[in-house]
């Protein structure tokens, strides 16, 4: 995995983060557009420990520390591209910085109730791929996480098999109905109330809308096999993000970066001969 691929990668992530930063200062979405006010606990044990560091609620007591932790994670993959031009050593340091600061703020900002921890997964992981210094480590864990990231995929495809919601017309509907309730509610004139309640009282619709993510999902299998597909494989999952998006509100756009996995190929790639 020679170095200027290397560039080429990171250089990528950063266009993408740094377009996903100006989406969600658009959209009030930074921490101190949000500014939090209380948190809620997840029931899962890594949660338990950070915070028992108190610096979610140092947070909620300490508006000013908002920009600040702002300021610190939209700054950091600037700071590991710019070591990167100076040295390996140095960037595997910054990349370390990267990935404690994007771990913590993470963690804070989806202990808000803002969006859940499994949307930010990339940023949790790609800067242990920027921390490795040799080439064959590098092409290693690439590979890892593009396995990962179609794991994630055909695994949503499996769950809607185990829990038995391929086999029932109206699931589409039901979810729709639980997801959206509120906005049906408050809003029952707004076009995308429309939409859903349309969709609703259209099972047999909706039913195939889940259908098509389902055979969606199920398409990242060839990934396992082959990466011949992977182009396709980007173009599908672009489509199902925005689908997901219009369909069920759900803004997963932060996965943005496992597209580089898919779409990224170095000719003089270690993971060739491994």
């Amino acid at each position: 995995m020679n170095n200027r691929f290397r560039y080429k990668l990171l250089a990528w992530y950063c266009a993408i983060f740094y377009l996903l930063m100006l989406y969600k200062w658009a959209n009030g979405m930074l921490l101190y557009q949000l500014q939090p006010a209380f948190f809620y606990t997840r029931q899962d044990l890594v949660t338990w420990l950070f915070m028992q560091t108190g610096l979610h609620k140092w947070l909620l007591n300490n508006p000013a520390g908002w920009l600040v932790a702002d300021v610190l994670f939209y700054s950091m993959p600037l700071l590991v591209l710019a070591a990167l031009r100076k040295s390996e050593k140095l960037c595997a340091a910054a990349a370390f910085m990267m990935l404690l600061v994007n771990w913590c703020y993470v963690q804070c900002y989806t202990l808000y109730p803002t969006n859940s921890v499994e949307g930010h997964v990339a940023w949790l992981l790609f800067p242990v791929l920027f921390m490795l210094r040799k080439p064959r480590g590098f092409a290693l864990l690439f590979q890892g996480l593009r396995y990962f990231f179609l794991y994630l995929l055909v695994s949503a495809a499996v769950w809607k098999i185990a829990q038995g919601g391929i086999f029932n017309i109206r699931q589409m509907s039901g979810v729709l109905l639980y997801q959206h309730n509120q906005l049906i509610n408050l809003s029952p004139g707004y076009w995308q109330s429309v939409l859903y309640l349309w969709l609703i009282n259209h099972p047999a619709v909706s039913y195939l809308l889940y259908f098509a993510a389902f055979v969606c999902e199920l398409c990242f299998v060839a990934g396992f096999f082959t990466r011949r597909f992977d182009r396709w494989l980007a173009i599908i999952f672009i489509l199902f993000l925005v689908m997901d998006y219009l369909i069920m509100r759900i803004p997963y756009f932060e996965w943005l970066p496992f597209l580089l996995l898919l779409l990224m190929k170095d000719r003089d790639a270690t993971y060739k001969n491994i």
